[in-house]
């Protein structure tokens, strides 16, 4: 080979093993870029999240309260689902990234005893409620969606679904030895007092007011109506809005206007899927309160003997239990 051709083979040679080399230099250029990313992105998460956390703790402490979510729906199932109560230490939240979740029970006084009747499951995304889910302990549940007439407590000129009859006499079947709860339907408006006056030997827990569109049970849209009504007995329950009340319907009037602006939410919180709250607030402040149905609760003979009050248009038997009537 003459000194040309090493020279131009040297040469080669040399090239080559700088390409590698050159090679060798970008791969690790290029590793080093990836593992530099996969750390940003890390340390930016572990940032991001904490900082979620605080967003959202922030925005239920101080934007749309998680206390403001709690007390509508609370006070929303007292005015729409009758003869309930809660139990404040019942309420639990749990917080996760932009949302909270909220469970509590729900308690029904049947005779002398308080008993579990449903078990709430909601869960919020910022103000909005995207999961409800209920538990039922009860053997007769009111209708979830009520039309103008499967009312349990019916206006005196609404027509009503059930068999009035037949309910009688399946009170009368029961033994002695137990305790229900009913709701009565009256014969014409009332106020709470006369009604309770009326019913010895028995408990008034919980009031249907007249808001002026029982008698249709529709709205001035056609719209069908839920009950709303207010507990009649004083409740010491420490959660219960109603708790030292000296006039629950005070308590009640004010209720609704505290719930209005929420009203979406109290809809979706209630079985009751249309409450009308400006509307019927108007009507009560014009007309005052008066009942045109009442749950109670107490000895099955008692109850039976409300058969004889003129006032009594109809019965719709709820729950039974075994006597616990310490009276």
């Amino acid at each position: 080979m003459n000194p040309y051709d090493k020279l131009i083979q040297k040469a080669k040679q040399d090239g080559g093993k700088q390409s590698d080399k050159g090679s060798a230099t970008i791969k690790r250029a290029i590793n080093s870029s990836k593992w530099r990313l996969i750390l940003s992105t890390l340390t930016v998460l572990l940032l991001i999240v904490p900082t979620c956390y605080m967003l959202t703790f922030g925005y239920y402490a101080f934007g749309t309260k998680s206390t403001t979510l709690m007390d509508v729906a609370s006070k929303t199932l007292y005015i729409t689902e009758p003869n309930t109560t809660l139990e404040e230490m019942e309420f639990d939240m749990d917080f996760t990234l932009f949302s909270m979740n909220l469970t509590f029970d729900q308690y029904k006084q049947i005779g002398d005893e308080i008993y579990p009747a449903k078990e709430y499951d909601l869960q919020f995304i910022f103000k909005d409620l995207v999961k409800k889910e209920t538990n039922s302990h009860l053997e007769k549940v009111y209708p979830k969606n009520p039309t103008e007439t499967n009312q349990w407590l019916a206006h005196p000129e609404q027509r009503v679904e059930f068999n009035g009859a037949n309910e009688w006499r399946v009170l009368s079947g029961l033994p002695e030895e137990t305790v229900v709860e009913a709701y009565i339907s009256l014969d014409k408006l009332y106020s709470v007092d006369e009604v309770v006056d009326s019913m010895e030997n028995i408990d008034v827990t919980w009031a249907a007011i007249y808001t002026g569109t029982e008698d249709t049970m529709l709205s001035e849209d056609g719209d069908v109506v839920s009950p709303i009504g207010y507990p009649v007995q004083p409740d010491q329950t420490y959660w219960s809005p109603f708790r030292d009340s000296t006039s629950h319907e005070e308590t009640f009037l004010t209720m609704l206007k505290e719930i209005e602006p929420y009203e979406d939410l109290a809809v979706e919180v209630s079985p009751h899927k249309n409450l009308e709250l400006d509307e019927r607030i108007d009507y009560l402040e014009e007309n005052g309160l008066a009942t045109y149905g009442v749950v109670v609760t107490g000895p099955t003979e008692e109850i039976a003997k409300l058969q004889e009050l003129e006032m009594v248009r109809h019965m719709k038997l709820g729950e039974v239990k075994l006597w616990n009537w310490g009276r």
